[in-house]
């Protein structure tokens, strides 16, 4: 429906959006890692991992791959990204989207710190009350790749 306009419009157009969506993303995570779990910061520390493989064995290994698949799954955010400058893509991975993701991951950790019944819907469940309407943000961002062109899994 959009792509007659070219993508350097479409993205001039969702860019916004997708700016609000990192700035939300980032804020929940500041919110749920300060309310529930602080200490979590530790992870960031390579010693805990060495501990938690050493501890764990094979199921860390498990566990691994949930983290992998979690990571991985931003690869989504750039399924076209050959439309833009190497240096646009890398400034910002660097000040935006990378920041907010680890944000958001530490701040569900957090969350899930205090919430375990939550593991399967962690993402919805550890968005504040008042905040009802950012899913609906979440369909305009996943709206973006269809109108893009992009090839976003459902």
């Amino acid at each position: 429906m959009f792509q007659r306009f070219g993508t350097d419009k479409v993205g001039y157009t969702f860019a916004p959006i997708i700016l609000i969506w990192f700035s939300f993303i980032a804020a929940i995570g500041i919110f749920n890692f300060i309310k529930y779990d602080p200490s979590v910061i530790k992870a960031l520390n390579p010693k805990y991992i060495i501990d938690y493989f050493k501890r764990n064995k094979d199921q860390a290994w498990i566990s691994l791959g949930g983290v992998v698949l979690a990571i991985t799954g931003t690869q989504v955010l750039f399924a076209d990204v050959e439309h833009f400058l190497v240096r646009s893509i890398q400034i910002s991975m660097c000040s935006v989207t990378y920041p907010a993701l680890v944000l958001a991951y530490t701040g569900q950790a957090s969350f899930l710190r205090k919430n375990n019944a939550s593991v399967f819907n962690t993402f919805y469940d550890s968005i504040p009350g008042g905040c009802t309407n950012l899913p609906a943000t979440a369909t305009l961002r996943r709206s973006s790749a269809v109108s893009g062109g992009g090839h976003e899994e459902a």
